[in-house]
Protein backbone atom coordinates (compact mmCIF):
# COMPACT_ATOMS: atom_id res chain seq x y z
CA UNK A 1 0.00 0.00 0.00
CA UNK A 2 1.62 3.50 -1.11
CA UNK A 3 2.64 5.72 1.93
CA UNK A 4 -1.08 7.93 3.00
CA UNK A 5 -0.67 11.65 2.78
CA UNK A 6 -2.44 14.25 4.44
CA UNK A 7 -4.62 13.86 7.74
CA UNK A 8 -4.66 10.18 8.95
CA UNK A 9 -8.40 9.50 9.26
CA UNK A 10 -9.31 5.81 9.37
CA UNK A 11 -11.11 4.97 5.91
CA UNK A 12 -12.25 2.33 4.08
CA UNK A 13 -11.52 2.57 0.08
CA UNK A 14 -13.24 0.93 -2.76
CA UNK A 15 -12.47 -2.91 -3.38
CA UNK A 16 -11.51 -3.47 0.25
CA UNK A 17 -8.56 -1.17 0.15
CA UNK A 18 -7.85 1.00 3.58
CA UNK A 19 -6.35 3.59 3.82
CA UNK A 20 -5.37 4.92 7.48
CA UNK A 21 -5.99 7.78 8.97
CA UNK A 22 -5.84 9.57 12.47
CA UNK A 23 -7.20 13.06 13.90
CA UNK A 24 -6.08 14.18 17.12
CA UNK A 25 -6.12 17.92 18.89
CA UNK A 26 -6.07 19.15 22.05
CA UNK A 27 -8.47 21.27 24.13
CA UNK A 28 -8.99 25.15 24.06
CA UNK A 29 -6.22 27.08 23.66
CA UNK A 30 -3.91 25.19 26.58
CA UNK A 31 -2.19 22.01 27.08
CA UNK A 32 -4.03 19.14 28.59
CA UNK A 33 -4.30 19.07 32.74
CA UNK A 34 -2.29 15.86 34.00
CA UNK A 35 -5.16 13.79 34.67
CA UNK A 36 -6.02 14.42 31.26
CA UNK A 37 -2.45 13.30 30.01
CA UNK A 38 -2.82 10.37 32.03
CA UNK A 39 -5.73 9.41 30.53
CA UNK A 40 -5.00 10.39 27.07
CA UNK A 41 -2.23 8.24 27.54
CA UNK A 42 -3.31 5.30 29.28
CA UNK A 43 -2.15 1.90 28.21
CA UNK A 44 -5.27 0.52 27.15
CA UNK A 45 -5.71 2.81 24.45
CA UNK A 46 -8.90 4.38 22.80
CA UNK A 47 -11.64 2.20 21.10
CA UNK A 48 -13.07 4.14 17.69
CA UNK A 49 -16.40 5.00 17.93
CA UNK A 50 -17.64 7.21 15.89
CA UNK A 51 -15.89 8.49 12.29
CA UNK A 52 -17.32 11.29 10.24
CA UNK A 53 -15.90 13.55 7.33
CA UNK A 54 -17.24 16.40 5.20
CA UNK A 55 -16.85 15.82 2.19
CA UNK A 56 -18.12 18.95 -0.76
CA UNK A 57 -19.79 20.33 1.95
CA UNK A 58 -22.02 17.30 3.36
CA UNK A 59 -21.30 15.59 6.76
CA UNK A 60 -20.72 11.83 6.23
CA UNK A 61 -20.52 9.31 8.82
CA UNK A 62 -17.99 6.16 8.41
CA UNK A 63 -20.88 2.92 7.85
CA UNK A 64 -18.82 1.22 9.96
CA UNK A 65 -17.71 3.17 12.57
CA UNK A 66 -21.18 4.63 13.13
CA UNK A 67 -21.61 4.72 17.27
CA UNK A 68 -22.81 1.12 17.34
CA UNK A 69 -20.21 -1.61 17.93
CA UNK A 70 -19.68 -3.95 14.90
CA UNK A 71 -16.51 -6.16 16.41
CA UNK A 72 -16.67 -8.80 13.27
CA UNK A 73 -17.40 -5.86 10.93
CA UNK A 74 -14.83 -2.96 12.03
CA UNK A 75 -12.78 -1.94 15.03
CA UNK A 76 -9.79 -0.10 15.93
CA UNK A 77 -7.37 1.55 18.71
CA UNK A 78 -5.59 4.45 19.66
CA UNK A 79 -3.06 4.18 21.59
CA UNK A 80 -0.61 7.32 22.83
CA UNK A 81 2.18 6.80 24.75
CA UNK A 82 4.13 8.64 27.20
CA UNK A 83 7.47 8.48 25.50
CA UNK A 84 5.31 10.87 22.77
CA UNK A 85 5.35 7.74 20.36
CA UNK A 86 1.21 6.17 19.06
CA UNK A 87 0.29 2.98 17.86
CA UNK A 88 -2.87 2.42 15.83
CA UNK A 89 -4.26 -0.94 14.84
CA UNK A 90 -8.04 -0.92 12.50
CA UNK A 91 -9.50 -4.08 11.60
CA UNK A 92 -12.01 -2.89 8.40
CA UNK A 93 -13.45 -4.98 5.62
CA UNK A 94 -11.57 -8.11 6.48
CA UNK A 95 -7.99 -6.23 6.37
CA UNK A 96 -5.73 -5.29 9.48
CA UNK A 97 -3.64 -2.25 9.10
CA UNK A 98 -1.42 -0.84 11.66
CA UNK A 99 0.29 2.06 11.55
CA UNK A 100 2.50 3.86 14.53
CA UNK A 101 4.98 7.01 14.60
CA UNK A 102 5.29 10.31 17.11
CA UNK A 103 3.06 13.03 18.26
CA UNK A 104 4.21 16.74 19.61
CA UNK A 105 1.54 18.11 21.97
CA UNK A 106 1.61 21.86 22.91
CA UNK A 107 -0.38 24.29 23.64
CA UNK A 108 -1.64 24.82 19.55
CA UNK A 109 -2.91 20.98 19.75
CA UNK A 110 -1.26 17.62 18.75
CA UNK A 111 0.62 17.06 15.71
CA UNK A 112 1.54 13.22 14.31
CA UNK A 113 4.28 12.21 12.60
CA UNK A 114 3.60 8.77 11.05
CA UNK A 115 6.39 5.97 10.01
CA UNK A 116 6.90 8.11 6.72
CA UNK A 117 7.66 11.36 8.30
CA UNK A 118 4.48 12.80 7.16
CA UNK A 119 3.17 15.77 9.40
CA UNK A 120 -0.36 15.77 10.42
CA UNK A 121 -1.88 18.33 12.50
CA UNK A 122 -2.11 19.85 14.50
CA UNK A 123 -6.07 19.07 16.27
CA UNK A 124 -7.90 20.03 18.56
CA UNK A 125 -9.51 17.55 21.37
CA UNK A 126 -12.45 17.25 24.02
CA UNK A 127 -12.12 14.72 26.21
CA UNK A 128 -14.70 14.59 29.02
CA UNK A 129 -12.88 12.40 31.82
CA UNK A 130 -16.24 11.43 33.70
CA UNK A 131 -17.45 9.90 30.25
CA UNK A 132 -14.18 8.12 29.38
CA UNK A 133 -14.53 9.68 25.66
CA UNK A 134 -12.16 11.46 23.39
CA UNK A 135 -13.68 13.68 20.45
CA UNK A 136 -10.97 14.61 18.02
CA UNK A 137 -11.98 17.56 15.54
CA UNK A 138 -10.98 19.59 12.68
CA UNK A 139 -12.90 21.32 10.37
CA UNK A 140 -14.32 18.88 8.40
CA UNK A 141 -13.42 15.30 10.69
CA UNK A 142 -15.18 14.45 14.04
CA UNK A 143 -13.79 10.99 15.66
CA UNK A 144 -14.70 9.86 18.80
CA UNK A 145 -13.35 7.58 20.78
CA UNK A 146 -14.16 5.74 24.37
CA UNK A 147 -11.24 4.52 26.65
CA UNK A 148 -10.73 0.98 25.74
CA UNK A 149 -10.93 -0.10 29.02
CA UNK A 150 -14.62 1.20 29.68
CA UNK A 151 -15.41 0.04 26.09
CA UNK A 152 -14.47 -4.00 26.96
CA UNK A 153 -16.39 -3.84 30.34
CA UNK A 154 -19.90 -2.33 28.42
CA UNK A 155 -19.21 -5.24 25.91
CA UNK A 156 -18.62 -7.49 28.76
CA UNK A 157 -21.82 -6.38 30.57
CA UNK A 158 -23.85 -6.55 27.37
CA UNK A 159 -22.62 -10.27 25.84
CA UNK A 160 -21.99 -11.35 29.15
CA UNK A 161 -18.64 -12.47 27.98
CA UNK A 162 -14.79 -11.63 28.54
CA UNK A 163 -13.62 -10.07 25.59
Amino acid sequence: MPAPTGRLFVYAMAAGAAALALAWAASGDSAPSQDELKMLQDPAGWEYVRISDQDAGVQTQHTCFDGQPHPQECSGTLTMNADNSFVQQVHIHGQTVARHGAYRLDDSGIAFFDEFGTEDGPYRFTIDMKAKRLTLEMPQVRDEFVLEKKYKRQREQRTGAPQ
